[in-house]
């Protein structure tokens, strides 16, 4: 008997138990009758020679089981049964039967919330087009993520690895509309941050690196989706309007797609500024201080084809250019830097060679 018809075999048994037993009894009444027949053609009367067959055949019932067995028609029946008896058995020992399920629910969404963990912080990529070529640079002497300014302006530049590299830090700001100030947090960023993560903006234009000509000349701030949503109502007409970041101007050009929530999975920020407006936003200027580690994170797509031991190749390149600039009061010179896949996690993982 080929695959499939056991198969169906077995389902319509599942299902049609009555038409099966039918079946059983069809192909059984014929080998009792014949036996009567034999019976009643040596003497003995129709009645008795039918109660004689039967008792010759044996138990038709066990029969009866023993095929429903062989095309697994019993399985059904004997889950509910065992099931029944389980139910039963609880409801003697409720005090049991409530650790019982209480432990089965820790346990399960314990493995559940370790998983979600692992695959935010480890596995799952951060949420921006082609996130699988996204890197951030490190410092391979210390596992430090934090760079200069300069530094970060010279990889940008000279890196032959990288389609663009961009640079973030994050900040808490007084933001205030005019009505009640409140303290929230965002990111001060590079001017071509959105245009290196390949990011669109929902609403208005995002800042870019023709806005920038110096410190402190692109007053410009970025809503994310969320912000905008809970503290604009949706307000279309939002763009163009001026709010104050620690008491200095600043306009609102765009507000991010709602799907994006920043380049730090566990952390989700409310707006995005120019790094050039840092003194504005933090009180001081580490635009142009090599040996002042004020740049949280470097991150970037890798071009196509290079891979990341040739990225870190590359960078080991530039680490003499960046020693050589810095004062020599300095304690801590880089080395080298080294690049590791974007995750929520990669701040905190030391370099590793390929």
């Amino acid at each position: 008997m080929s695959i499939l018809a056991s198969l169906r075999i077995r389902i319509d048994n599942l299902f049609h138990p009555s038409r099966t037993n039918a079946d059983m009894e069809d192909e059984l009444n014929p080998h009792i009758l014949h036996r009567a027949d034999d019976l009643e053609r040596s003497g003995m009367d129709r009645a008795q020679a039918e109660r004689r067959a039967r008792i010759e055949f044996g138990g038709r019932e066990k029969y009866k089981e023993d095929i429903h067995e062989g095309i697994g028609g019993n399985l059904f029946g004997t889950f509910m049964q065992d099931l029944q008896y389980s139910v039963r058995v609880l409801r003697k020992a409720p005090g049991f039967t409530i650790t019982a399920v209480l432990t089965l629910a820790l346990a399960i969404g314990a493995n559940a919330l370790v998983f979600a963990v692992l695959n935010a912080l480890f596995l799952r990529p951060v949420n921006v087009p082609h996130g699988e070529s996204l890197y951030a640079l490190q410092r391979g002497n210390d596992s430090y993520i934090i760079q200069s300014y300069p530094d970060y302006i010279d990889l940008r530049d000279r890196n032959r690895s990288f389609d663009s590299l961009a640079a973030y830090n994050i900040t808490q700001v007084g933001f205030d509309t005019g009505k009640n100030p409140v303290s929230v947090w965002g990111y001060e960023t590079s001017g071509n941050y959105f245009d290196a993560l390949g990011i669109q903006p929902y609403l208005g234009r995002f800042f870019q690196p023709s806005d920038e000509h110096g410190a402190n000349s692109a007053p410009y701030v970025v809503l994310t989706y969320g912000y905008w949503h809970s503290h604009f109502q949706d307000d279309q007409g939002v763009v163009g309007r001026q709010v104050r970041l620690n008491k200095h101007p600043f306009t609102i050009l765009g507000v991010a797609p709602p799907e994006f929530h920043g380049t730090l999975l566990f952390f989700s920020p409310d707006f995005f500024v120019p790094l050039v407006n840092a003194e504005q936003i933090d009180g001081s200027n580490f635009l142009n201080v090599r040996g002042t580690r004020a740049v949280f994170e470097i991150l970037g797509h890798l071009k196509a084809g290079v891979t990341q031991a040739q990225a870190n190749a590359d960078l080991a390149r530039l680490a003499p250019i960046c020693t050589a600039s810095i004062p020599r009061t300095t304690t801590k010179a880089p080395s080298h830097w080294c690049v590791q896949r974007c995750t929520a996690t990669s701040s905190l993982r030391p370099c590793v060679h390929f």
